[in-house]
């Protein structure tokens, strides 16, 4: 089969990472998993280009949710020029109208650091 993958288990109920591939498009030399993020570096097959992939399930906790957003941006910077894609669900709005829970309140303002991100 030409279809590979790599995948972080889920920690209670939640927190399960999978990242899969066509070996015949891609081929992945490496796989890490780190807390909430699932790393892939690689190549593609037909132009020969390096790349990373950054697999995330952002959570909950706005606290260890900045922790992320630290970390990531700490190793994103590292990766200059480098061709990175950075996916997932990161359990984060870019604006209070997205927000659809109504247990979040008006109060929340936690697309703030998320908008500080992704800049």
């Amino acid at each position: 089969s030409p279809h590979a993958f790599s995948f972080r288990p889920s920690v209670g109920a939640s927190g399960g990472l999978l990242t899969m591939w066509d070996s015949s498009e891609v081929e992945v030399w490496s796989s890490t998993s780190r807390e909430h993020v699932l790393w892939c570096h690689g190549r593609f097959v037909k132009s020969g280009e390096e790349f990373y992939l950054e697999n995330v399930y952002a959570p909950c906790d706005q606290g260890a949710k900045q922790s992320l957003w630290d970390s990531l941006s700490g190793r994103l910077q590292l990766m200059n020029g480098e061709r990175v894609c950075v996916c997932g669900d990161f359990n984060a709005v870019r604006s209070i109208e997205e927000r659809r829970s109504a247990r979040e309140g008006p109060r929340s303002s936690d697309h703030i650091p998320f908008n500080q991100f992704i800049d």
